[in-house]
């Protein structure tokens, strides 16, 4: 699924990777990143596959 304000990658077997993709406003927080984790965490946990999901944020700023 392609989402505005991050991305989710599963970069090896068993690891989600989630990056919040807002950097020119340093991943600041807004409900529409809210939307897009909360439907990621719950692919995340239906698929058997990812044993363990990372959290971070491109750019300089993790989450403003």
């Amino acid at each position: 699924m392609d989402y505005e304000t991050i991305r989710m990658e599963m970069p090896e077997p068993g690891i989600g990777l989630i990056t919040l993709n807002r950097s020119d406003q340093l991943n600041a927080w807004t409900k529409k990143m809210m939307e897009e984790l909360i439907d990621t965490f719950c692919q995340a946990d239906e698929n058997d596959d990812i044993r363990v999901t990372i959290i971070t944020g491109e750019g300089k700023g993790f989450c403003a």
